[in-house]
């Protein structure tokens, strides 16, 4: 899938049953742009953050609806565009206070915050026609510098 080609789109029902094939898809697309293994699997763990969120909080769980997933190589990075018509996130946490987490002893609320460790670049978008979509980027070998205050 090199970088001089069209984006790689899937489209994929917005269910939990799903979630291995989109991992597995997107960790096939970063190993074929040339990010080594353990990147790959980083990348894969953060679109499936992404995924769950769009299932979880956008769908709220109900079955019928799908999500679009597209890779667009570029020279210095992969981006990775999760499309969906669901709900826009409401308030994206700026930051996570894992001992208050762990105090309360919640379940979730860590999403946000690693797909923003794992990426370099992580924002969720508010398209026309009612879709919405969460953009990750990750830079290429030799320019990882995440940016933990990406935000939509």
């Amino acid at each position: 899938m090199g970088s001089d080609r069209a984006p790689l789109e899937i489209d994929v029902p917005a269910t939990c049953e799903c979630l291995s094939l989109v991992h597995e898809a997107t960790r096939r697309a970063a190993i074929a742009e040339g990010f080594d293994p353990s990147a790959a699997d980083e990348i894969a763990v953060a679109v499936g953050e992404a995924m769950t969120n769009v299932i979880e909080h956008a769908y709220r769980g109900e079955p019928g609806h799908a999500v679009r997933l597209r890779f667009r190589p570029a020279p210095e990075a992969l981006r990775i565009e999760i499309e969906h018509r669901g709900a826009a996130p409401e308030n994206l946490p700026a930051g996570v206070d894992l001992g208050r987490l762990a105090r309360e002893r919640r379940r979730g609320g860590l999403g946000v915050h690693l797909m923003r460790r794992l990426m370099d670049h992580v924002v969720h978008e508010e398209l026309a026609a009612g879709a919405c979509c969460w953009v990750l980027e990750r830079n290429r070998a030799g320019s990882r510098s995440p940016d933990p205050g990406s935000e939509s």
